[in-house]
């Protein structure tokens, strides 16, 4: 796995990881409830993750697999959730644009409820596994575990002392618990209907 952070990723793997995830992310339940025209979910699930990209290189950093099909984004709780003035100093400023109206407003829904449980059961010096996907042409070889793997390994040589993430799939549960994470919140937010988890994993 290679890790980037700053201006370390050249806009054309920028590109690379965000049409990864995006095909990854195609059935996702939560693509699905953001996004829920099937026939241009990836396309717009590509734009919306590359501004992440360029926010997680910015304030946290990026894993990629070698051959380019998966990657994986985490952002330093210090800066997570993203403050307005950080929002509005990155890429992340492109995102009501480019999900349009009606998609950031269900975004902005479900994220305000996520953050404010994430708020409340973050420890210090947290690190936030916001993103991991595998195209699924690459799926079944073992990519997600090795960036995520990777990934705490940063995290760990970083400073941080716990990685949080969060998952709408209920299907990854069971993956993120054999991983060594522990469920520490669940619930489904009457704004959204849409469950998600909470999971936690010491790194030191």
């Amino acid at each position: 796995m290679y890790n980037y952070a700053g201006n370390a990723l050249t806009s054309v793997q920028q590109k690379t990881a965000a049409a990864a995830l995006g095909h990854s992310f195609a059935q996702d339940p939560f693509m699905a409830y953001l996004l829920p025209n099937v026939a241009t979910r990836v396309q717009q699930s590509t734009q919306f993750f590359l501004p992440m990209i360029r926010a997680s290189l910015r304030y946290g950093g990026v894993e990629v697999s070698p051959d380019g099909g998966g990657a994986l984004l985490w952002v330093s709780g210090k800066y997570f959730p993203f403050r307005l003035s950080q929002i509005v100093q990155s890429s992340l400023r492109s995102i009501p644009l480019t999900l349009g109206l009606s998609a950031f407003k269900r975004l902005q829904v479900h994220e305000k409820v996520c953050e404010h449980a994430l708020q409340t059961k973050a420890p210090a010096s947290f690190a936030y596994l916001w993103v991991v996907g595998v195209h699924p042409s690459h799926a079944g070889q073992g990519c997600g575990k090795q960036l995520i793997q990777s990934a705490l390994d940063s995290m760990r040589s970083s400073g941080h002392s716990t990685c949080l993430l969060r998952t709408e799939n209920p299907r990854n549960v069971g993956l993120y618990e054999h991983l060594g994470f522990q469920q520490i919140h669940t619930d489904t937010p009457p704004s959204s209907h849409l469950q998600y988890w909470l999971l936690s994993k010491a790194l030191v």
